[in-house]
């Protein structure tokens, strides 16, 4: 099952009780839709010899549960083969529950966001699960929460999610950037490690590990003014929507539809018109999907609300106050996870809440407009 990557399908594993020569052999799989398995999963399994006699009827659960063993953990061939209980790594979409996010109030245990992060440092990269099930022994056991902490981790350049929802730890690195006058400021930004950091100084932010800052970034690379390269990297809006994941045909007679109508979803009665919408398949799994011309594309939520309050034209401008480098956008307008990055890299600090706004500190009028120009809006200087 390692060897041939099955572990994040294949869940339980188990042999009848009491058979002596031949016996049966019990396998729990873990699909995205029941009775269907991947191909190359099928492939794979073909391979095992032990699956070539199919039982000519199919058996109940309960019928399984009162013939078989416990999790298959046992030693083998004279014990030359030990084997791992197999792990129950679910294929786990870290973008089902992030619709929900703009609404849910609860906070984060405090110090939730370093302990994980070093736990991240540690073990380097792993699936979604993994992450979920690390954050859960901290604590943080609402999926919504975990989701959160995660884009957090991203936003501050600790952690890369991938398709698929695996993950990896950015290496480790300082961060510099200008404040206001000549000052300048440096903190940690990647992997937590053991190597020790000259004049170090914490501070705890909720929602994410503590802000280090440093004098000396002693062995690990200086990175200046990072938020710099990365927008002027990004494409325009117009270049951002072919990055994202694209849906095959959607059946619309098979799901349930509703229509995000700048606030709020609304049922609806087909998908005729652009925009973002929610898909909710017979078995009750919801999928956000952007409608674009005749294609579908999916992504993090807050990406396609970006882009499907930009089809209704209902993106407002952007407010510098130059004095005090700050930027605040709406916050039902919160940019793709990408951009909004470059902005929280200007000071290795989350947006402030401010009533209905985000306000990102440090942020230059340069690097205000550059962004807001890629991304097709306007800027409002105080």
């Amino acid at each position: 099952m390692r060897r041939r990557r099955l572990t994040d399908t294949v869940v339980s594993l188990r042999v009848e009780r009491g058979a002596t020569s031949e016996f049966l052999l019990f396998l729990t799989l873990e699909t995205s839709y029941p009775g269907e398995v991947p191909e190359d999963v099928e492939d794979a399994l073909a391979d095992c010899p032990h699956l070539r006699s199919p039982l000519p009827e199919p058996l109940t659960l309960a019928q399984i549960e009162n013939m078989t063993s416990g999790d298959l953990q046992v030693k083998a061939l004279g014990q030359c083969l030990e084997y791992r209980r197999v792990l129950r790594e679910a294929q786990e979409d870290p973008f089902d529950t992030e619709a929900r996010l703009p609404g849910h109030a609860a906070e984060l245990p405090p110090g939730a966001g370093e302990r994980l992060l070093w736990w991240l440092s540690a073990t380097g990269g792993g699936s979604w699960s993994a992450l979920r099930a690390a954050a859960a022994s901290l604590g943080v056991r609402d999926p919504v929460m975990a989701t959160r902490l995660a884009r957090h981790l991203r936003l501050l350049g600790h952690l890369e999610i991938f398709a698929g929802g695996r993950w990896a730890v950015a290496p480790p690195a300082v961060a510099e950037v200008e404040l206001a006058g000549e000052e300048r400021s440096r903190f940690l930004v990647g992997a937590r490690d053991s190597r020790p950091v000259h004049g170090d100084h914490r501070e705890a932010q909720p929602g994410g590990p503590d802000r280090v800052l440093v004098t000396d970034p002693g062995h690990r690379p200086l990175l200046s003014e990072p938020a710099r390269p990365l927008a002027e990297a990004l494409p325009d809006i117009a270049g951002f929507l072919p990055l994202l994941e694209r849906l095959g045909s959607v059946n619309e007679r098979a799901l349930k539809l509703r229509r995000f109508d700048g606030r709020q979803f609304a049922s609806c009665t087909g998908a005729d018109e652009e925009g973002l919408y929610e898909l909710t398949s017979g078995d009750g799994r919801v999928v956000n999907a952007l409608r674009s011309g005749a294609a579908w594309y999916r992504g993090e939520f807050f990406a396609l609300r970006f882009l499907a309050l930009g089809q209704r034209g209902l993106l407002g401008a952007w407010r510098h106050a130059s004095d005090r480098r700050e930027l605040a956008l709406r916050h039902e307008e919160r940019p793709p996870e990408l951009y909004e990055r470059a902005l929280v890299l200007c000071s290795g600090r989350l947006p402030e809440h401010r009533g209905g706004w985000l306000v990102y500190p440090n942020v230059s009028g340069n690097l205000a407009r550059l962004l807001a120009e890629r991304l097709g809006l306007a800027v409002e200087s105080e």
